[in-house]
């Protein structure tokens, strides 16, 4: 095939190859900005000018061709290659720079992600941040989101993922309300104390706690509760009762002495190890803004 035909093809196999990576030409379509018929059309294009099917399609399900596979081999590695030879070109005067869209949660991004985003904005300025709180984990294809943060025992399939560190939940009560009131000793203690709920669901008043043996299931109930962790934590160091938070949460009073971390030896809450974990859409061609704020993110988390 001569240039001239050639060079015309050359977008057709990038959309291709995004097809094939995402698994869909929906997905595409919203990672391109344009309609899925669009990249139908593409797809379609390219094979008549290759005079071969590249992709087996049904109302359910995609698959390579034999001569797909070969195709997309190759055209992975044009792409691969051009990437290569955009960043090296870029690399002797480049500067990040770009938007970058990111989804955590609220205590979370308050407590953690927050002081972080502040020093990275400072040594990147050229990097503009949008950060959107979500209590429920956001598609990043569907809602347009560079990096979802979340809390979890699985991470998303098909999407890349960073862990950035583990996590846990503590059952903590203030020294004032040990002295009046004495420490629970096991689970089947905690009805007897004023327990700090969150209150959002019905469900939220039943404590978990789980060890190598057993696990338990306590109905807790008590004076106060409230669907913010800062306030619930206030009332912990006024010495109102009993709470669970998330580790980062409280470990800076943990430190200090002011809040006592109450059944150290019981697994509070989720009965498998939680992470967070920080996921993008696979791509060859990963933004180098996303990068480095990975990066950093690792970096500070890890200190």
């Amino acid at each position: 095939m001569d240039t001239n035909r050639l060079l015309p093809l050359l977008s057709e196999m990038a959309i291709f190859v995004n097809v094939v990576e995402l698994g869909s030409f929906s997905k595409t379509a919203i990672k391109l900005g344009v309609s899925p018929s669009s990249i139908s059309r593409s797809v379609a294009r390219l094979e008549e000018a290759l005079e071969i099917k590249l992709l087996n399609r049904s109302t359910r399900r995609m698959k390579l061709s034999t001569d797909g596979e070969e195709v997309f081999r190759m055209c992975s590695q044009m792409l691969d290659n051009a990437t290569k030879a955009v960043s090296a070109a870029q690399a002797r005067t480049s500067e990040y720079s770009g938007n970058l869209k990111i989804a955590a949660p609220k205590a979370f991004s308050k407590q953690v992600l927050t002081p972080i985003i502040l020093a990275f904005i400072k040594k990147y300025p050229k990097i503009k941040l949008q950060l959107t709180i979500a209590e429920e984990y956001i598609d990043p294809i569907n809602e347009e989101i560079d990096i979802v943060i979340h809390i979890t025992s699985a991470p998303v399939e098909g999407l890349v993922a960073t862990t950035l560190g583990s996590r846990h939940n503590v059952l903590c009560a203030s020294p004032d309300y040990i002295d009046k009131h004495g420490a629970p000793q096991s689970p089947q203690d905690i009805p007897n104390h004023n327990c700090i709920c969150l209150s959002e669901k019905h469900f939220d008043r039943v404590w978990h706690f789980s060890n190598d043996s057993c696990s338990e299931s306590i109905q807790v109930a008590g004076s106060f509760s409230v669907n913010h962790s800062e306030i619930r934590r206030e009332a912990v160091l006024e010495g109102m009762g009993i709470s669970i938070f998330p580790d980062f949460s409280v470990q800076e009073y943990i430190d200090s002495g002011d809040i006592v971390p109450i059944l150290g030896d019981w697994r509070v809450g989720a009965s498998k190890q939680q992470f967070v974990v920080a996921q993008y859409i696979q791509s060859k061609f990963v933004p180098k803004q996303l990068k480095v704020f990975v990066n950093f993110l690792k970096e500070q988390m890890a200190s």
